[in-house]
Formats: C-alpha cells, sequence, structure tokens
C-alpha cells in the first residue's frame, strides 16, 4: 500500500563571516540509477542531446554499453532493468517486437516509446519513465501493481523510435507528461560518460543540498554547515551535481558539517557517507553521530564511492544528527551525501 506523501521540511543554513541564511534549495529529485548493482553503463544522449532529446524529452538519457551494433548481440540488449523507487506501476505497454518498426513514432511501437512501462513514485510527484523494453519482458507486471525499489522491472530492448538496443529514461510530473529536470544519485552524467550503478535496496539518501533521492524512508531531513562552504563540481564521485568542501585553517578551526534526519520506518540502519577521493583532502575527517565520534575517514585516499560509517537502532520519534569535522590545516573538508540503508 502507497504510504502517505512525506511531508519534507528541508532547512539550508550557511554561516559566513557572521551572517546565517535559511531557505530550501532548489531540488530536482535524486534518482538512483535504474540498473544491476555494480554495472557499468555509457550515457549515449544526455539532457538536451541533439538527436532526440528535444521538447517533452529534452531531460530524457539514453544508456546502452558503448555499442551499436543493431542486433540481439548487443551487450545491452537483455540486461536487466529495476525499480531505483518504492512506487506503482500506473501504465505498461508491449506487443512491439525487438528490431522492427524502429523508424519513427507511430500507433504500432507505442508512439516510438516501444514496450514502456511508468512508475509513480511512493509520495505520487514523480513519474518515471522507461522505455525502449525487451518484447514480452514486462508481461509479468500489471497497472497497479507495487514495486519496491531494487525489483525487478523488465530488460533493455530495440523497441519504438530506436537505432539499437538502450534504455530510455526520464522524469515527469504526470504519468503522459513532459520530462522534468532531475539528477543521478550516482553523479552528474552526461553524453559519453560511464557510470557504476549503486542501486541498492531500502536504500535512502540525502546530499548536502538536502535534495532526497525518491523514495527515500525521511520524515524530516536538513542538511548545513558551520563555516564557509563552497560548492564544488567534479565526476564521478558525488551525489546530484555537486558537494560542499571546506579549506581546514588547522585544530582551532571549528568548521563542521551536519545533515539531520528522522526516518519514517524504526529499525536498525546502516549509515553511509560518500564523497569524492582527492589527495588534497582531509586525511582524518571525523564523524560524530549525535554526540559520539563513530569513524574517523581518510577523505585523500581509497577508491570507493560508499563508505560505512556505523550501524544504528532509528526510532521514527527521533531527530538524529550527523556531523562530520576536520582537522588538518590546509586541507579540504567533504560534504557530499548520507545513505541509510534499513537492515
Amino acid at each position: 500500500m502507497n504510504r502517505a506523501r512525506i511531508n519534507v521540511l528541508a532547512v539550508l543554513c550557511t554561516v559566513w563571516g557572521g551572517m546565517c541564511s535559511a531557505g530550501r534549495a532548489d531540488a530536482n529529485p535524486l534518482v538512483f540509477m535504474p540498473f544491476a548493482f555494480g554495472e557499468s553503463w555509457y550515457c549515449t544522449q544526455g539532457q538536451g542531446g541533439a538527436f532526440s532529446h528535444q521538447g517533452n524529452q529534452y531531460y530524457g538519457f539514453d544508456f546502452n554499453k558503448n555499442s551499436n551494433v543493431n542486433n540481439s548481440t548487443n551487450p545491452a540488449y537483455s540486461k536487466n532493468l529495476y525499480s531505483p523507487v518504492n512506487g506503482e506501476v500506473v501504465e505498461i505497454r508491449d506487443g512491439v517486437a525487438d528490431f522492427q518498426n524502429n523508424a519513427g513514432s507511430n500507433a504500432l511501437n507505442n508512439w516510438g516509446w516501444g514496450n514502456t512501462i511508468v512508475i509513480a513514485d511512493e509520495e505520487g510527484e514523480y513519474y518515471l519513465r522507461f522505455a525502449h523494453m525487451k518484447f514480452g519482458s514486462n508481461d509479468h507486471l500489471n497497472v497497479g501493481d507495487w514495486v519496491s525499489q531494487g525489483d525487478y522491472i523488465g530488460k533493455v530492448g530495440q523497441t519504438g523510435r530506436s537505432t539499437s538496443p538502450h534504455l530510455h529514461f526520464q522524469v515527469m510530473l504526470s504519468s503522459m507528461g513532459a520530462s522534468q529536470p532531475f539528477m543521478f544519485v550516482e553523479g552528474r552524467i552526461d553524453a559519453g560518460d560511464w557510470t557504476k550503478s549503486v542501486l541498492p535496496e531500502n536504500t535512502s539518501v540525502i546530499d548536502s543540498n538536502e535534495d532526497i533521492a525518491l523514495g527515500s524512508d525521511f520524515m524530516e531531513a536538513y542538511a548545513y554547515g558551520l563555516g564557509t562552504w563552497f560548492d564544488k563540481y567534479t565526476l564521478p564521485n558525488f551525489a546530484g551535481y555537486n558537494y560542499k568542501r571546506h579549506k581546514m585553517s588547522g585544530a582551532n578551526d571549528t568548521a563542521y558539517y551536519k545533515w539531520r534526519f528522522r526516518v519514517a520506518t524504526s529499525g536498525w540502519y546502516m549509515v553511509y557517507v560518500t564523497f569524492p577521493v582527492d589527495t588534497l583532502n582531509e586525511p582524518s575527517a571525523e564523524y560524530y553521530f549525535g554526540a559520539t565520534k563513530v569513524k574517523t575517514m581518510n577523505q585523500s585516499s581509497g577508491t570507493a564511492f560508499v563508505r560505512w560509517v556505523t550501524t544504528q537502532w532509528l526510532d521514527n520519534t527521533t531527530l538524529y544528527t550527523l556531523k562530520v569535522k576536520g582537522k588538518t590545516q590546509d586541507k579540504f573538508l567533504i560534504a557530499d551525501a548520507v545513505f541509510l540503508k534499513r537492515l
């Protein structure tokens, strides 16, 4: 059953030279890539792509395996797709054969979408379209079915207006609406990028702009810093389009970054953070859960995108705090995203 719409409270407070400003950031939804955890996918066309991502499809993405072979040997063909959100199936169209009727948009190829599914996320605000799916791969689903984050929904195909096997993915405000701006949890993705999916099950995300991943378990979520924090953009290791960083002046620097949150479902959660690795970053970032230091993390080395911090029982009546502090002079303290995985 669809749970009630979450009332997300989000406040950004940045203290800069004694001045404090509060307000909701201009947020676009965060969405996991809809592929198996750890799989790498190639973006053939991003938002505003000249080939077909104009008009109602402007904010869509196309993914394949960097191959334009137009037959079943294409490495993207028949790869599994998974729901990146908890939500309800509100549209299913099937019946289009693979590798046929791909030249344009017409009734026989479902107006260019081919075999397609639309899922409404559980808060009822956003709709996710998966297009060009393999013939027969979505037959196990019906309109009205409930899917959970990480559930199998079908396969990549070569149906509809398409020149080779790939997935077209977009976010909308209604089941047949125009595409809307959104960001992937895995980071900014542009045409020509290879990006690895980090889609898990029962995982909630809040990034440093208070942007919350669709389907997250947060009832309240805040993010703010003490000190001078700058937006920074890089690829590929950050959530959304940017992260925050602060240059430490030394051990007496009082700067910190906090994420405050309350969950909808009580239970045990594994708490993770993400940050891009760079030799200029803080080698001894200290993470506090509430008043207790639970982890010291080296932000200057390593390859993992998601780093475990602590495992905690979280009660849905309590507002919790995760804080990161640094201490090394002239090193950058990084704040990106917090992942909660419910056990």
